[in-house]
């Protein structure tokens, strides 16, 4: 048995699908008018079954050509019992030439056979010709080209491997409201389209759980999805809803399409959301009969289409940019500069009794820059290997780590004169790479920034509770102004001069990357010229995360 072609069924226009594209199959295999019609009759009655059910169905045409008889056939698969739809099989097995039933687990399968006599041979070539008739036929209503359309571009997306940068800088030029949410339903992101829409920021959306959005009558049904719908799912959900439009208060219809981003570990991490405006859908579904109105519709999804793909192409280019920035990050940039240092370290050691004092000032300048660019060009390389794809869950002993990175520091703690304390700190499941890094950073930046009129004390401790751990960095450094935290946090950004501190402002971005991808979050209380302490509150396990 040879497949043809196959349409989901989800709705009316879809049962006009079905009807058309199994008469184009009877008239491909030689029946006549009436006899097209009564195959496509009994198509129908169980295709109409099938959409009224409410849940996705698919009907795939097929074509049996045996020795002694040939037919076409129909095989419509449903998610429901054959009992549900009972009333359409009745009918529609007066009408074909054999009918069968085949449940299939929680599916059921419908097969329709009507024999055909044809005046030509059936065989692979034009079985394959057959195919390429439907592949390539134009579409037989706006929603067909609309669905087609839509599926390509879903298709696309899932094929995309986004950066988060090349992600966000996309989403804000695509004419479409994208947005992540986490299991909780709290919105993480959205692209500018979704404010340009909404009228709405991240926090008011997530304050107002959507209610100032969605029209009221859709409203109820959207609150149960993200209350409950979200929580007992793992495949993407597809909804369609009114949202007011902000410019000038309309509500127009949308499609929501909520995708789960899951990994075999820990299952669902967050949900990426699209709103994808419809309404010249709609309209085209109210306004079947006037032609002016399809073609000018038709018209605007065809440009929509072609904007798709300038935004899908460019997005593609970003990909294949940063992929080489990283490749020069981590070869072409740090080969002079070990090449510089170690050429002025050579001169500084070798030939500076036989410089002027100017000479060796800029040297030494030299040097000292290439050491920064050395230390800038390692913290960038490591801010961009964090990723969320990378993450390795495994159960760690934080003492036991924070031990051995404590005596990788012996001799800056020495000669310091500082008190570094690790006090019985506990198992977390997460990435240890990543929990070295954070350690790591938390105590270098302690020692960093303490105060030249005592020695450093800095203490590493926790408090735990049923599902989350909250480590304290505490220090007796310089301190800093609690409102500068959200800056310190951010890439590249510091508050004192480089000539006080050395840094490269990237250290604290780190952990904050590293707390956000264990879905953790971070906080600090700081005096200036007390002390600061640093909470970090990850999750204890995975499945809290």
């Amino acid at each position: 048995m040879q497949d043809i072609a196959r349409i989901t069924l989800e709705n009316e226009l879809d049962l006009i699908l079905a009807h058309k594209r199994s008469m184009k199959l009877a008239e491909l295999a030689g029946l006549g008018l009436s006899a097209q019609t009564t195959f496509a009759t009994a198509v129908s009655e169980i295709a109409r079954n099938i959409i009224e059910s409410g849940k996705q169905g698919f009907l795939d045409l097929k074509v049996d050509a045996g020795l002694k008889q040939n037919y076409i056939v129909a095989s419509l698969i449903d998610q429901h019992d054959a009992k549900t739809f009972r009333q359409g099989i009745a009918y529609a097995r007066k009408l074909v030439h054999k009918f069968q039933v085949l449940p299939m687990g929680n599916q059921t399968k419908i097969d329709l056979h009507y024999r055909i006599q044809p005046s030509f041979r059936i065989d692979i070539s034009r079985i394959d010709e057959w195919r390429n008739i439907f592949r390539n036929e134009p579409p037989v209503s706006p929603y067909d080209e609309l669905k087609r359309k839509n599926e390509l571009l879903q298709d696309l997306s899932e094929r995309l491997q986004q950066s988060e940068s090349q992600y966000k800088t996309l989403t804000n030029t695509l004419p479409i409201a994208i947005f992540t949410m986490n299991r909780e339903a709290r919105l993480l992101y959205a692209n500018q389209w979704m404010y340009r829409l909404s009228g709405l920021d991240l926090d008011e959306l997530n304050l107002s759980r959507w209610s100032q959005v969605v029209h009221e009558r859709d409203y109820p049904m959207f609150r149960e999805l993200i209350d409950h719908g979200i929580i007992n799912s793992d495949h993407t959900i597809k909804t369609a809803l009114r949202i007011r439009y902000a410019p000038d208060g309309s509500f127009l219809w949308h499609e929501l399409s909520l995708t789960p981003l899951a990994d075999e570990q820990s299952g669902v991490q967050y949900w990426i959301g699209a709103l994808v405006d419809i309404h010249a859908q709609k309209l085209v579904e109210a306004t079947l009969k006037d032609n002016f109105e399809l073609k000018e519709i038709q018209l605007q999804l065809e440009k929509y289409q072609q904007k798709q793909e300038e935004f899908i192409s460019e997005l593609n280019r970003s990909n294949q940019e940063l992929q080489q920035f990283a490749f020069v990050a981590s070869h072409d940039l740090q080969e002079p500069v070990r090449k510089v240092l170690y050429y002025s370290d050579w001169l500084l050691t070798q030939t500076s009794a036989e410089m002027s004092g100017k000479s060796r000032e800029y040297l030494v300048k030299m040097n000292q820059s290439a050491t920064r660019m050395r230390t800038l060009i390692q913290d960038l390389l490591v801010f961009s290997q964090i990723n969320r794809n990378a993450i390795h869950w495994e159960n760690i002993d934080l003492q036991q780590l924070a031990l051995e990175i404590a005596g990788d520091f012996d001799m800056v703690v020495a000669e310091a004169n500082a008190t570094l304390q690790i006090i019985d700190l506990p198992h977390l499941e997460a990435d240890k790479r990543m929990m070295s890094q954070l350690i790591r950073n938390m105590i270098s930046n302690a020692l960093k920034y303490s105060s030249p009129d005592r020695p450093p004390v800095i203490r590493l401790e926790a408090t735990v509770d049923k599902d989350f751990v909250t480590l304290a960095f505490i220090d007796n450094g310089i301190g800093f102004e609690t409102q500068y935290l959200p800056q310190m946090l951010t890439l590249f950004q510091r508050l004192h001069d480089r000539s006080q501190y050395e840094g490269t402002g990237l250290g604290l971005a780190i952990c904050k990357k590293i707390i956000d991808i264990h879905h953790g979050k971070v906080n600090a209380s700081s005096q200036p010229g007390v002390g600061s302490t640093f909470y970090v509150t990850l999750p204890r396990t995975r499945f809290n995360a």
